[in-house]
């Protein structure tokens, strides 16, 4: 693996990119973090250890940081979000091979097929499309990079600011084409960008963010000549070191190589404006600090130190320096070419001077032959024209979205017609079954009249038919009434045989039965429905009363008792006397008719409330759970003989419910086959 770093980035690039792809990818890491809450898949053991395994690879521990990213893989679902960020880190840590970078970058990127998965992970998205465009960097497409590092700056998460990250990616394109005034322009930008994103990332991550970004800001002004702007990046990047020092919020190795190399830069920068006793004294503190030289960091301070001494004239000291740099050169050579091709340079100016021109003509043509590779490998990188490119792809996308806006302009254009045509079908739907309304309407009005006519008519004919019966119930009652007369006086002559007597008998039974129920419909289908009912204030205790004792004869010729249970205080209702009076006698008469002989008949009535409550119990042989919803009908099929046999008509309770709604009250019953019946009547009081 390479050795990755933040803050040597003239060290060589490619290193940079890969420490800076291992931070956004750790600010996807907080993010699945953050998301924990969210999504039942995420597993947050899974994310910490990647978190920690970045974060070991950012304190310069790589081996072990990078031990705790593979050692993570079996422990991810291919469900979990925390896969990306695998995938993103694998990418980022395998930049000796591209082919290896691209396929890791894909597999992230063949996580996200679906817009849905796009937006509830947006920050792992983006993330993605930065690893590609750093693979497609990597595999030398550099518009195809850029092309992605578009879509990454659209992906930006709303509501979360923009921390930079696309800018730094541009600035590395620019830097690598040793572009060094448009480098500086993206990495301050970036640096700018980082400022308003302090709370999206630990004070750890935080730290190694800005202080990269300064010095690489600086180092991109020292490049271009700008040497002010260089030094204001590289003092800021030196201030940021100390103030965190004094935060003990980063471990001293890290705090130790970030000021090695500000140190070294800021001896660079004094050392090309010819200041040379403050550049001395910077490159002197920067190898002075005592740390384990595991990439090479001590490499560019010491060749610094060579030129210096050069300059000065101290041949004594130069070859010392030359020596170290060269030392560390061979142990660290693949990853640091840019390093080796300035040593070679500056080598060969010291043996000229010390009089060696063989050896320095050896010298410089490593030199010209290692720039020329250098050159020739970077060559397609030179011909980009990044900032053509990137309007390029900007009046690309702003094309599609304007093809997307027609397209759903047309969407809504084709939505819009289809909605008035469905609206007019519609209407004349609508109109259709207006005037169908209308025709059955007035269809149904004639209908209803014809109806109403018919009905007038048979409301004459039944009343007419109900005068008839009224005429012929008052002829045929006469008859009947002088039949039983005369069977009754038969019956006193005592000369009559057994036979005769109970024929007489049977006479004068049927016809009084006959009379009854004569009576009976006179007053229920044959009376008068237009006749105005009549009511006056009547004391119903009273009336009840009378209705029990003018019964209680009837009653003993079962051997039953009537028990009339009341209350002293009056107990008035506006009624008809004598409608009333019927309903009391119906249902006194019909609980001694279906009580057994000798059994008690309870009678009550109390207040309820705003109304009146009585009661008729009793003993007797109840009423079937199949007639219940009949009782009240009128010639109910519900009808039975009494106890010893006395004769049904089925016209009772027809009669009286009638009459007690006629009086706005209710009447119902509660009856148990075998153990007796309660009738209850409710009526409005009147206080």
């Amino acid at each position: 693996m390479s050795r990755i770093k933040f803050f040597l980035l003239y060290h060589n690039h490619l290193q940079f990119k890969a420490y800076f792809g291992l931070f956004i990818t750790a600010a996807a890491i907080s993010f699945l973090a953050a998301c924990n809450s969210k999504s039942d898949t995420v597993n947050k053991e899974t994310a910490r250890q990647l978190h920690i395994g970045d974060s070991t690879i950012i304190a310069r521990d790589y081996e072990k940081g990078k031990r705790l990213i593979l050692d993570a893989r079996h422990k991810i679902k291919n469900t979990d979000p925390a896969l990306i960020t695998y995938y993103c880190l694998r990418s980022e840590l395998n930049q000796n091979s591209a082919d290896t970078v691209m396929m890791f970058a894909d597999s992230a990127m063949a996580l996200f097929k679906t817009d849905g998965i796009k937006a509830k992970y947006p920050a792992q998205y983006q993330q993605c499309l930065i690893t590609k465009g750093s693979a497609c960097v990597r595999a030398k497409k550099y518009i195809l990079a850029l092309d992605y590092y578009y879509q990454a700056k659209k992906a930006t998460p709303s509501g979360e600011c923009d921390n930079g990250a696309v800018s730094q990616r541009i600035g590395d394109i620019y830097y690598s084409q040793r572009n060094f005034v448009g480098a500086s322009e993206y990495w301050s930008l970036s640096y700018r960008q980082l400022l308003n994103c302090n709370s999206m990332y630990s004070a750890q991550k935080i730290f190694f963010e800005k202080q990269a970004r300064l010095n690489n800001t600086g180092f991109a002004f020292h490049l271009s000549g700008n040497l002010d702007s260089a030094l204001y990046y590289y003092k800021t990047d030196l201030n940021l070191i100390n103030q965190t020092e004094k935060e003990h919020l980063i471990n001293k190795r890290s705090i130790d190589a970030a000021r090695i190399v500000c140190y070294d830069n800021l001896g660079g920068v004094n050392l090309k404006k010819g200041e040379l006793s403050i550049a001395e004294d910077y490159l002197l503190k920067a190898t002075s600090i005592p740390i384990v030289n595991i990439d090479g960091m001590m490499i560019p301070p010491y060749i610094k130190l060579a030129e210096l001494y050069l300059k000065k004239g101290e041949i004594n000291k130069v070859g010392k320096y030359f020596a170290l740099s060269k030392q560390l050169l061979e142990k660290y050579a693949k990853d640091n070419r840019g390093l080796q091709l300035r040593w070679y340079k500056s080598y060969a100016e010291y043996l000229f001077a010390v009089k060696k021109p063989a050896e320095a003509y050896l010298v410089s043509n490593k030199y010209i032959a290692l720039k020329d590779s250098l050159d020739n490998s970077a060559n397609k990188l030179y011909r980009l024209d990044v900032s053509r490119e990137f309007s390029s792809i900007t009046q690309r996308q702003s094309l599609l979205d304007l093809q997307q806006q027609d397209k759903l302009k047309m969407i809504y254009l084709v939505g819009i017609s289809t909605v008035f045509i469905l609206l007019f079908a519609i209407m004349l739907l609508i109109n259709r079954n207006l005037v169908r309304t209308k025709k059955n309407h007035a269809e149904a009005n004639l209908r209803n009249q014809q109806l109403q006519l018919t009905l007038d008519e048979l409301e004459r004919v039944n009343k007419n038919y109900i005068r008839i019966m009224r005429v012929m119930a008052h002829d045929i009652i006469n008859p009947l009434s002088g039949m039983t007369g005369i069977a009754s006086m038969l019956m006193i002559d005592d000369d009559l045989t057994e036979d005769s007597r109970h024929m007489l008998k049977l006479i004068e039974s049927t016809g009084l039965h006959s009379m009854e129920m004569i009576n009976e419909l006179l007053k229920s289908g044959l009376s008068n429905d237009d006749e105005q009912m009549k009511t006056e204030v009547v004391n119903l205790r009273s009336l009840l009363f009378d209705s029990v004792e003018l019964l209680q004869f009837k009653a003993s010729s079962k051997e039953q008792q009537i028990i009339f249970e009341f209350d002293e205080a009056p107990l008035m209702a506006n009624i008809n006397h004598e409608k009333m009076w019927r309903v009391f006698n119906n249902l006194i008469v019909n609980a001694i008719k279906f009580s057994h002989s000798g059994s008690i008949i309870n009678v009550s009535i109390k207040p309820k409330g705003s109304d009146i409550l009585m009661a008729v119990a009793d003993s007797g042989i109840g009423i079937p759970d199949k007639d219940k919803e009949t009782v009240f009908e009128m010639f109910t099929p519900a009808k039975k003989a009494g106890t010893n046999g006395e004769q049904p008509f089925g016209l009772g309770l027809s009669i009286s419910k009638k009459i007690v709604e006629m009086h706005k009250g209710k009447i119902w019953f509660e009856s148990q086959p075998g153990k007796g019946t309660t009738f209850y009547i409710q009526l409005p009081a009147v206080k």
